[in-house]
């Protein structure tokens, strides 16, 4: 007996979910902590972002959020930072 199979696809660029959004950021003096919408927090250190890490205090202060929460943007420093790259490590 013979069985007709279709091919299943698979998609290359399956949907991720509804990614939380930063909300926040936070610096201590050796740490970046991303607030998100889902009242996570993700705690990096700062030596892991060369140009925040080479930056003052005020510089670091002057963040502002792109996109609705997606990325975070340092003008003066030229520093975006993608949280869902944050999130997957994915671009």
């Amino acid at each position: 007996m013979q069985t007709d199979i279709s091919p299943i696809k698979i998609s290359r660029d399956p949907e991720l979910p509804n990614l939380p959004k930063a909300v926040d950021i936070r610096f201590s003096d050796d740490k970046i902590t991303f607030i998100l919408s889902n009242k996570g927090e993700l705690s990096f250190e700062l030596e892991q972002f060369p140009n925040l890490s080479r930056a003052t205090s005020k510089q670091r202060a002057e963040w502002k959020l792109r996109w609705g929460g997606e990325a975070v943007r340092w003008e003066e420093i030229d520093e975006d930072i993608s949280v869902k790259h944050l999130l997957t490590g994915e671009d």
